[in-house]
């Protein structure tokens, strides 16, 4: 499905349902949502970071738009969802606004962001009054395609604070709703999330995922990417990234190891010589360097032994790092790398690695900028379907033909009334009550738009599952002839296929038959099967 035609599509779908409703009695119930939807389409797919209350969010928005806006610290920051859009504030000493609870707008300060950090009762009072913060940046890589979220935070500690942080996190992912919802209801929350693990994932964060989830209407691989924040204090958590992907295979497509400590205080080639010649000169026994990695008040020991480095020189190397907010184990591992090597650039480039940050901007672009149209052209769908479905099951709606058949029935009883009373209600019950043939017309358009919308979302499951197949195919590539590879490459990724249809049906439909059951070879030859057929239909 092209960007453009899923588009057009869905513009027509709400112009139609636009133009029904206001046809209706029912234009003033649904009149606004839909226009809400209409102004949606056109706004940029919303990406939300959500996790655990010191799950390292903020950190990794941060690292992800390249600039210090969101709030960071040692303890639980703000209970205030924090969007980040493109765009020039009108004044650089105020580029933030805040929107209160009670509906009111003010430009504040950087200054004013940082009086909201932490649990005491001022703060809380402040965030207990926001419901939201807009941080405009121009010239932001990131933000030319997505609007970025982020939300405070779920399974806080009880208390004051901890409350605070779980009611706008559940505000924000309407996720009491959509517990008591048969059908989710997206409107004012994330086209496609990140989730951060902090470490091992625990119920807490299984239980987010399987609300969001809501039987693979909400949250699924197809729009969920999970990451496992923080790797620098325990790199062997990245060998059970594999186990993690399995069991949360229906709610995210993969999960990233990050550090964004280690992205943010990546030291130049230059600093990173310095440290390194530094290190080796200051423990020139290799025992003494292992001492003094083995904690910050080891390393900040009087008598460290087998160490050519004052305390005070000792003090001044962390301090360069990053003054108080640089996470000992993030420094040590740093230290390890350069201490431990002859070429600085290599090492460098290994903690990049370890750091993910560039591998996560690149899977963020293919995985939701690439595919952003269908995101959400998806949500907007869903939640037209919702509102289909609403009025289906209105009672003015439902009881319409019964209204109608009574129409001619009030207006008779009416003649016996006074003349004027007669003309004033018989009007009334014109103007309100529709006639049989009318409910008849418009119970068909309702029929119509239903049935339009389902097509558009099996076309959007179809366009999904062919890109989810793409990426099993290239990672599959060895168990496909060169000829089959380019043939499927062309058929997932939606280009134009050379060929006979019924031809190349009958050969995937041989290909199914003979291979393993679900192998990524009969899968693929199970799609290829049903586009052919789909296609010989046209």
């Amino acid at each position: 499905m092209e960007k453009q035609n899923i588009t057009t599509q869905i513009y027509e779908l709400l112009d139609e349902t636009t133009s029904y409703i206001e046809s209706t009695a029912l234009r003033n119930k649904y009149s606004l949502a839909l226009k809400s939807l209409q102004e949606e389409i056109k706004a940029p797919c919303v990406l939300a970071v959500a996790g655990k209350v010191k799950a390292g969010k903020s950190f990794l928005v941060n690292a992800l738009l390249g600039v210090d806006m969101a709030m960071t610290g040692t303890t639980e920051t703000t209970a205030t969802i924090n969007i980040f859009k493109k765009g020039a504030p009108p004044s650089k000493e105020r580029p933030i606004l805040c929107v209160f609870i009670d509906g009111h707008k003010e430009w504040v300060s950087k200054d004013f962001l940082d009086s909201l950090q932490g649990t005491n009762k001022d703060a809380l009072e402040k965030t207990a009054q926001i419901d939201k913060l807009i941080m405009y940046i121009d010239d932001n890589p990131l933000l030319e395609y997505v609007t970025l979220v982020d939300t405070p935070g779920i399974g806080a500690e009880v208390g004051e604070d901890g409350d605070s942080h779980q009611i706008q996190t559940d505000a924000y992912f309407n996720l009491r709703s959509r517990h008591q919802q048969e059908t989710i209801n997206l409107s004012n929350t994330a086209d496609a999330i990140i989730y951060l693990f902090n470490t091992v994932p625990t119920e807490t964060d299984k239980n987010f995922l399987a609300s969001l989830y809501n039987g693979g209407h909400g949250i699924t691989s197809l729009n969920g990417i999970g990451v496992l924040s923080k790797v620098d204090k325990d790199l062997a958590q990245i060998e059970n990234i594999p186990h993690f992907c399995k069991e949360f295979e229906q709610n995210l497509f993969t999960i990233v190891p990050t550090s964004a400590a280690i992205e943010k205080y990546m030291p130049s080639e230059e600093t990173a010589i310095c440290l390194r010649d530094k290190l080796k000169t200051g423990f020139p026994v290799e025992k003494g360097f292992i001492l003094a990695m083995g904690s910050e008040t080891a390393f900040l020991h009087e008598k460290l032994p087998f160490c050519n480095i004052s305390v005070e020189e000792r003090k001044l190397i962390l301090k360069s790092f990053a003054e108080h907010d640089l996470a000992w184990t993030s420094f040590a591992l740093i230290a390890k790398e350069l201490y431990y090597t002859d070429n600085v650039a290599n090492a460098l480039e290994k903690l990049k690695g370890i750091g993910g940050i560039q591998d996560l901007h690149n899977l963020i672009f293919n995985h939701f900028f690439e595919r952003s149209h269908m995101l959400r052209g998806n949500k907007i769908v869903e939640n037209l379907r919702s509102i289909i479905n609403d009025i289906m099951y209105d009672e003015s709606f439902v009881f319409a033909e019964d209204y109608a058949k009574m129409k001619e029935e009030c207006i008779s009883s009416c003649q016996n009334l006074p003349s004027r009373t007669r003309n004033m209600v018989i009007d009334l019950i014109k103007t309100n009550i529709p006639s049989l043939e009318q409910v008849q017309n418009d119970k068909k358009r309702l029929l119509y738009i239903k049935g339009k919308i389902e097509r558009i979302q099996a076309e959007l499951r179809t366009a999904n599952e062919k890109y989810l197949m793409y990426l099993k195919l290239v990672d599959a590539k060895d168990q496909f002839s060169q000829v089959e590879f380019a043939e499927l490459c062309s058929l997932f990724s939606g280009q134009a296929v050379d060929g006979e249809p019924h031809k190349r049906y009958k050969y995937w439909s041989s290909i199914c038959n003979m291979s393993l059951a679900n192998s990524i070879r009969q899968n693929a030859a199970i799609l290829a099967k049903r586009i052919y057929s789909e296609l010989l239909k046209a």
